[in-house]
């Protein structure tokens, strides 16, 4: 049977796209291959959010146009948020490329194929979780970021469909949904005129045989006391808020038109400590922002040190062209910017570890992911307040139990940022 396979890079976001364009392959008659060597078709779809996800794209389609030059290879599609930002860029330096897809052009992606089939998804995933991409595109503007000028403006998926998708998955043995957009928390705005992520969770959380809910990227300028709320509330919705700060000094805060302040922010930490004293927030923060003198740097980190987010991740400023921050003065050197996000990182090591060290003898359910390879591990898993790929790992040391089960486990020892335990 002829073979093909897909490399999807950046968020998750874009891999709910990969899974689209891998169904109307196989659809096409083709079966996936992990072994680009194998592959009679490679789809690279790829990143063009900042510099080193750019980096990375143009590396991945150099290295699958020596797959076409020299193995099985006869077709070489390249798609994505890469291809939107520089298409005439893309199509004049790489020959090899035989099909350049715009960003989400399904239909152009069928005729390739000369099939027309319906819009699908094949999972790439693991086949107990899945992404549940609730809406595309952004209406923030935040001054550093091309995601609007890539994606577009918000576009929600309708409450009915999101449902019936979801039901599908869950039918098909998925128990975890991972909720994702460029905001979560204005889902639904475009199209009803107001907030709808409540009813949606309210009615994700009705479906039967569905474990886990969980809810990524929830800008804080739109998240409401009933957002919080409805968190707390229903039972199948991780304790889990991801919410991306990205800074914390007004100035940075305004310059980047985040279109909230710092007082706003704490109010929000505030009202989830209070209402929900398990939930785990896990935040994002940008080091080097044009402006970020060493004292307000000192501000960042002196409130990353007081609220003691359980999951940080921190990232460099990536300069971007065609974004308002181009041009802003003055700017932080690279190596500053990386030497400030080390600092930040550092500083977060121990507070993970406190954290978790806090969870040794205690019991939490766990999703088995996989089989671990790792030698004294039996699986490998995650705990209510890690999201895949981007949090912590459960390992797990002694018990029986299937991939894709939710088990209690006893927390006998922990990492800086992961923990490990026994099936009890």
């Amino acid at each position: 049977m002829k073979k093909f396979a897909i490399i999807s890079l950046g968020c998750s976001k874009n891999l709910v796209d990969s899974e689209v364009f891998a169904y109307i392959t196989e659809s096409a008659g083709y079966a996936l291959t992990e072994d680009l060597q194998e592959a009679e078709v490679i789809i690279v779809n790829t990143c063009g959010f900042i510099i080193d996800a750019k980096e990375e794209s143009i590396s991945t389609i150099l290295e699958a146009e020596v797959y076409k030059a020299s193995g099985k290879c006869k077709k070489l599609i390249v798609t994505g948020c890469l291809v939107k930002r520089y298409f005439e860029d893309i199509k004049n330096s790489f020959p090899e490329i035989d099909e350049i897809i715009q960003l989400k052009d399904f239909s152009a992606f069928k005729n390739v194929f000369g099939t027309s089939t319906k819009e699908d998804r094949k999972l790439l995933t693991l086949p107990h979780f899945a992404y549940l991409r609730v809406s595309d595109g952004c209406n923030n503007h935040c001054s550093y970021c091309a995601i609007p000028a890539i994606r577009g403006a918000l576009n929600s998926v309708p409450i009915e469909k999101l449902v019936n998708s979801t039901k599908s998955l869950v039918a098909a043995g998925v128990r975890e949904i991972i909720i994702t957009a460029q905001d979560t928390a204005q889902y639904g705005v475009d199209i009803y005129g107001e907030q709808k992520l409540p009813e949606l969770l309210q009615k994700l959380n009705d479906i039967k045989d569905l474990d886990w809910i969980r809810i990524l990227y929830l800008h804080p300028a739109h998240i409401t006391s009933e957002i919080i709320d409805v968190i707390a509330k229903f039972p199948k919705v991780c304790k889990y808020f991801e919410i991306p700060i990205q800074h914390i000094n007004n100035e940075i805060l305004g310059s980047m038109n985040r279109k909230v302040t710092k007082e706003r922010i704490l109010e929000i930490i505030l009202e989830i400590r209070v209402k929900i004293p398990d939930a785990v927030i896990r935040t994002t923060l940008i080091t080097g922002y044009p402006g970020e003198t060493e004292e307000k740097f000192t501000e960042l980190k002196d409130f990353i040190k007081e609220m003691k987010f359980e999951r940080l991740g921190a990232f460099a400023y990536s300069r971007e062209e065609d974004t308002p921050a181009y041009d802003l003065g003055p700017q932080i050197s690279e190596e500053v910017a990386e030497q400030r996000k080390d600092e930040i990182m550092q500083i977060q090591q121990d507070i993970s570890e406190e954290f978790l060290a806090g969870l040794v003898g205690k019991k939490i359910k766990v999703i088995i992911d996989k089989k671990s390879i790792e030698e004294g591990f039996l699986f490998e898993g995650r705990s209510y307040f890690d999201s895949p790929e981007i949090d912590g790992v459960v390992f797990i040391m002694e018990g029986k139990a299937s991939i894709g089960d939710i088990i209690e486990v006893e927390i006998i020892d922990a990492w800086e940022y992961d923990l490990i335990g026994k099936i009890v």
